[in-house]
């Protein structure tokens, strides 16, 4: 009887030890697995997206439907309106989730706005601040230098990203600046919204020809 309980304890510890062992190889395996299959991803060049060319964008802001006076429509996620920068300041240092908020003056009047769409978008029922979508138009007709308009003009772009910029051939058609300010602002965000807004506010405050309207 004590041998046969030898036996039986043995043959337990030996399980255990091919469980342990199996385990610990099925971890190595597909961790082999996983870096195979993103070497393959990074050496592949058919998984890599290829930039936008150019010359496409060009086509479809050719067919961006302008009004009689060079107005453009966005549409602004909206927090709140506040009569002085300052007090705007103050409201976003407050709310964690508007850390990305940008503050834009219209006739001495301070927005909240956290995203710019080119397209209708409704709010999430989630949101755990009062917000609206509001309409609004961007006016260049007022302005001499046609870098300011084409990069207005791009932001009608629906998909807008750091890959887009870099792909654009004629740079020197845009504001000069324009590539080091996308660069700053895809350290933080790769939204197409929220990349739009940065960009429109960054040029707003640098050219008085451009005129928002509700």
């Amino acid at each position: 009887m004590p041998i046969r309980r030898r036996n039986s304890r043995n043959k337990v510890i030996l399980a255990g030890i091919q469980g342990l062992v199996i385990g610990v190889v099925g971890v190595l395996l597909f961790g082999f697995i996983l870096s195979l299959s993103n070497e393959k991803k990074v050496a592949d060049p058919e998984q890599v997206s290829t930039p936008p060319k150019v010359e496409e964008k060009i086509d479809e802001i050719d067919k961006i439907e302008v009004s009689a006076d060079g107005a453009l429509p966005f549409k602004a996620k909206q927090y709140g309106m506040f009569t002085t920068k300052e007090s705007a300041f103050a409201y976003i240092s407050e709310q964690p989730s508007l850390q990305k908020a940008s503050i834009v003056n219209v006739n001495d009047q301070y927005y909240v706005w956290s995203k710019l769409f080119v397209n209708e978008v409704s709010v999430s029922e989630n949101e755990s601040l009062p917000t609206f979508i509001k309409p609004l138009s961007i006016s260049t007709k007022g302005c001499e230098d046609p870098k300011t308009k084409n990069i207005i003009n791009l932001l009608q772009e629906d998909k807008l990203s750091k890959n887009y910029f870099d792909a654009l051939e004629k740079k020197e058609g845009y504001p000069d600046d324009l590539m080091s300010v996308v660069a700053a602002i895809s350290t933080f965000t790769d939204d197409s919204a929220v990349i739009r807004l940065l960009i429109l506010t960054h040029y707003l405050e640098q050219n008085d020809c451009l005129k928002l309207s509700f």
